[in-house]
């Protein structure tokens, strides 16, 4: 989309949408953030997706998230994160300004940790989408249960090897899910995955390719899930 006016209006549009009909206008630095995505090659889907993530979030964190709607400068790092993973996929070079992404703050292991087990303990208690999925979630929540004790007093590269094996736990889970989810919705996500990836298909091997649609295909499936990535602190 070449007309940055129009990206920013889509986003204020899917932003309103998401919450719930409340419209905030982008103006000011929150207008220059979005145009800056724009100017910069991301996606609208991308950062569609990053806004997604934002408010499965805010809403597991806020009961009274209607009350309090996002704002786009709050979806910033998780569209920039959202971002980093297609970028991985497809294997695009396009780059963005993070002058503002303070993601490297370092942050406290356990919260983090005790954060993602509420997350996933709020998804156990939805209906299953297809069977499985729960027996998948609470073997993770177990996992990290145990690791969350090692992490009270974990320091230097303890604490790295800690965080190394939230990142294989994370791909073990979303590799589970995704062969472990039902036919229609595998299909449903495949499809839109292809479409995304149509622009790059000519450049791409079909090893690439195949690990691309695996890897969005799993991104897709942890949006519509809501579900943290556990290596993300």
């Amino acid at each position: 989309m070449s007309d940055y006016a129009e990206y920013c209006r889509a986003v204020e549009t899917y932003l309103s949408k998401k919450n719930r009909g409340h419209l905030i206008r982008l103006v000011g630095p929150a207008f220059e953030l979005v145009r800056r995505w724009a100017e910069q090659g991301l996606p609208l889907k991308i950062v569609m997706r990053g806004i997604d993530e934002r408010v499965t979030r805010h809403e597991a964190k806020n009961k009274n998230s209607r009350r309090y709607p996002l704002h786009i400068e709050f979806c910033e790092n998780d569209v920039l994160r959202a971002f980093d993973d297609w970028r991985r996929a497809v294997g695009s070079t396009i780059d963005v300004d993070r002058r503002s992404d303070n993601r490297a703050t370092a942050k406290s292991l356990p919260k983090h940790l005790t954060s993602v087990m509420l997350r996933l303990t709020a998804c156990l208690m939805n209906p299953e989408p297809w069977p499985g999925l729960h027996v998948v979630l609470n073997r993770v929540v177990r996992a990290l249960n145990e690791l969350r004790e090692q992490a009270k007093t974990a320091r230097g590269s303890v604490r790295s090897d800690l965080l190394r094996s939230l990142q294989t736990l994370d791909g073990v889970m979303m590799r589970d899910i995704r062969v472990g989810a039902d036919a229609a919705t595998i299909k449903a996500v495949e499809t839109e995955v292809a479409t995304e990836l149509s622009a790059f298909r000519e450049r791409m091997s079909q090893s690439a390719y195949e690990e691309a649609t695996k890897l969005a295909v799993e991104q897709h499936l942890r949006v519509q899930l809501g579900l943290p990535r556990l290596g993300s602190i």
